[in-house]
């Protein structure tokens, strides 16, 4: 159910507004509605130290037993922040030297300094690779001294009494001994291991940290408040939106701190929050709408009980499979077991009751880790293939159907009410057509008389008007534009015996191939088990996939759409004051 809301408007001097934000912050009622843009140099620095806050926590590992912090939140978070640019140069000079060390460890170990002084008494050395063809290349006055050979490329000195150009690859000098390399690797390593080591103290501080970004969000919230209110001349007002059964307590505090406070309801042109509140047995379906992000809009329907019901049945034919549904269930046994601390767990009873519709349908379809001879359907009406599709037309017709409905009911006592009537005919025509031209069901004899009748209300109550033609006008584009979209939309289920079908067909596969490898010996048996853990484990993975574009999607998509939802909502969030 979505909340009813009410419009207020807050008077009083700006000399006394940090204080009423105070007090109102304090009752965490008001969802705030800015009159100007919340900018300032305050509120950018407030966002600096927030992300570098935000940066902070990242870095910092979870360390069990927390300490707290009174003060120096920015110290640690400056701290931190230090040691991981200290940390980001060290692992870059680690592997630098790492390179250096791969590259002149088969060298051994040689001062190059010693070979940079003999260019003082004329002798030039140089350290190269050649291949035995290269060799008769060598300029005169050049000595080669063989070193050692890997392959057929000779790693070699090249001496000579001037500098000369070698036909071949030549190797710069490293800047420092393969001994001193290797002291550099240890320093480094040691300096990075000493720096998680810290990381580790300070992570003590992680929830504190944590705590004081939320101090952060509630001053950058307070400061865009404050901003944000608009002003005239030495008076400053704040407007935003409150539950109307808390409307009593806002009243009560302007009363209290002489506010002066104007109460309206919303007209077309506000834009109010969303408040979504639901029974408990609905709530669990709160993490799928937190997934995907969606919030109806405040003058829109709440579809919360009808998304919950008809996502169930999708899940549970999506998936398809009782084994499958099993394992989803206990899976949510031991999360919730795991989280125990959870305050919120929607998310644990949301899965039980998915799993619980994905092993029903998996026993009336005779479905357990894909199919069996030895399992028969509990319903054999869907054991038939063309019955499950029809099943599946047959839900999309009662789900859209249902949403006209609603707009029905919304539009009464209008005559504009009379058109959805007209698109559930033809919804259930299309329905009939579906069966018809996909599974070669005879069309009904009263099928065509429902879509003429189903037409004729569309193109005469879409738009009633005086002038009867331009009516008429509107309702045919409105009918011509949508007619082909319906058959479509009612189509489109077929997609839960389509993916359903798919995941009992790669289960099967699976079972098959660990049937023929067989249980003649060890190795066999290990082997088997192995293709079905795997098999089944990314059927199941592919399976919460499937959920998520295709459960979501009729819901979000085909559904919404024919109610004309367009989830445009702004989540209400009342501001709130940390201290």
């Amino acid at each position: 159910m979505i909340v009813k809301m009410e419009k207020i408007i807050l008077i009083m001097q700006s000399k006394d507004m940090s204080v009423a934000l105070e007090s109102l912050g304090s009752m965490g009622l008001l969802h705030v509605e800015h009159e100007n843009m919340p900018v300032s140099e305050n509120i950018t620095k407030i966002k600096e130290d927030r992300e570098r806050a935000i940066e902070a926590i990242a870095i910092l590992p979870d360390v069990e037993n927390q300490k707290a912090l009174k003060i120096g939140e920015y110290g640690i978070v400056a701290e931190t922040l230090d040691l991981m640019d200290g940390k980001e140069i060290l692992i870059e000079k680690l592997h630098r030297i790492k390179h250096e060390i791969m590259i002149w460890e088969e060298w051994g170990d040689f001062d190059p300094e010693v070979i940079k002084g003999m260019e003082k008494r004329r002798v030039w050395v140089k350290l190269c690779k050649s291949t035995p063809q290269e060799e008769k290349n060598i300029p005169k006055g050049v000595i080669l001294e063989k070193l050692f050979k890997k392959g057929n490329i000779i790693y070699c000195a090249a001496i000579s009494r001037k500098e000369i150009t070698l036909p071949f690859e030549t190797l710069a000098l490293p800047e420092m001994s393969l001994r001193e390399m290797l002291i550099e690797e240890k320093r480094y390593e040691s300096r990075i291991d000493e720096i998680e080591k810290k990381f580790l103290e300070i992570g003590a501080y992680k929830k504190a940290l944590e705590q004081y970004e939320e101090y952060l969000n509630s001053a950058i919230e307070f400061n865009e408040v404050a901003e944000g209110a608009g002003r005239f001349e030495k008076l400053s007002y704040i407007k935003g939106y409150c539950p109307v059964d808390r409307v009593g307590t806002v009243e009560k505090a302007a009363l209290e701190e002489k506010w002066g406070i104007m109460v309206n309801e919303p007209d077309e042109n506000d834009a109010p929050p969303t408040l979504v509140i639901n029974p408990r047995w609905v709530r669990i379906i709160e993490p799928i709408f937190n997934i995907i992000n969606t919030i109806p809009g405040y003058r829109e329907i709440d579809i919360s009980p009808h998304f919950l019901i008809f996502f169930s049945i999708f899940f549970g034919m999506l998936i398809g499979d009782a084994g499958y549904g099993l394992v989803y269930f206990i899976a949510g046994l031991a999360m919730q077991k795991k989280f125990k601390q959870l305050k919120n767990k929607s998310i644990f009873f949301l899965t039980y009751v998915l799993s619980s519709f994905a092993i029903t349908w998996g026993i009336m379809t005779g479905i357990f880790f894909g199919p069996h001879s030895w399992l028969k359907p509990m319903v054999p009406y869907f054991a038939d293939n063309t019955n499950v599709q029809a099943f599946c037309f047959l839900i999309g017709a009662v789900q859209l159907s249902i949403a006209h409905i609603w707009k029905f009911l919304r539009k009464i006592p209008s005559l504009k009410a009379l058109s959805d009537i007209g698109w559930i005919c033809i919804l259930w025509a299309a329905y009939f057509l579906a069966k018809t031209l996909i599974l070669n069901f005879g069309f009904p004899e009263f099928g065509k008389w429902i879509f003429i009748a189903g037409s004729v209300l569309v193109i005469l109550f879409t738009s009633p008007m005086k002038n009867i033609f331009a009516g008429i006008g509107t309702g045919l584009g409105d009918f011509l534009l949508k007619l082909v979209n319906s058959f479509a939309d009612i189509v489109s289920y077929i997609r839960l015996f389509a993916v359903g079908l798919a995941g009992v067909a790669i289960a099967d596969a699976f079972n098959q191939i660990a049937g023929s490898i067989g249980a003649g010996s060890v190795l066999n048996c290990l082997l088997s088990v192995f293709v079905l853990f795997a098999g089944h484990t990314l059927n199941l993975v592919m399976g919460i996939l499937a959920i998520l574009v295709h459960g979501v999607r009729l819901n979000v998509l085909e559904f919404s759409g024919h109610l004309d939802m367009e989830w445009s909502g702004v989540r209400y969030a009342p501001f709130k004051r940390i201290k």
